[in-house]
């Protein structure tokens, strides 16, 4: 439940800074806070201007609430309340991404690769682990959705699926990791 939280969290995050670069890219930007940009770009860090803060920070205020309202409602089933879920993470990750310049937008994605390099460095992995790792992460996620969108199934059925996929993912994932590896991954999280 809490890695779905955190990826929750990150996608939000990833929506706002999405729909913030939309914006940007409308306004004009001063040759001071273009030559900072073009820094930040180098550097690895994102200069990000005080009016683009302050749009940022109101979009995730925004999504958070809707996204409390929608959890909270009584007249969705689960289903519905998942693709208004997911409807809000396009929209916000869209108006974020407004916001950014697109050399901010550059700067993002290499921090995004960067923590996956890190992440990979950290276990050890090969290119083909890494690989095998997608697959399964993707087609876990696809097996997960199906499950969540089935309106035939009661939650408990839904609970008991979702067990089954998490079961049967771990497995695979010893498959593709060596043990010392998967020792490594269990501590990072």
């Amino acid at each position: 439940m809490r890695s779905l939280w955190i990826k929750n969290t990150v996608l939000l995050l990833g929506m706002s800074l999405s729909g913030t670069a939309l914006l940007a890219q409308q306004a004009t930007v001063p040759a001071a806070e273009s030559a900072t940009q073009n820094a930040a770009a180098t550097t690895g860090k994102p200069q990000l201007t005080a009016e683009q803060k302050q749009q940022l920070s109101e979009l995730r205020a925004t999504a958070r609430d809707q996204a409390a309202i929608i959890r909270n409602d009584q007249t969705l089933t689960a289903q519905q309340k998942q693709a208004k879920l997911k409807e809000l993470r396009t929209s916000t990750r869209a108006q974020m991404k407004s916001v950014l310049t697109p050399e901010q937008q550059k700067v993002f994605a290499g921090r995004r690769d960067a923590r996956k390099a890190r992440f990979a460095a950290k276990l050890g992995l090969t290119a083909e682990q890494q690989s095998k790792m997608k697959e399964l992460f993707v087609s876990t996620h696809q097996q997960r959705q199906s499950v969540l969108t089935n309106s035939a199934l009661t939650n408990e059925q839904k609970q008991a699926q979702l067990s089954q996929i998490r079961q049967a993912s771990k497995a695979q994932l010893a498959t593709i990791l060596s043990p010392e590896q998967l020792t490594k991954l269990q501590q990072m999280r």
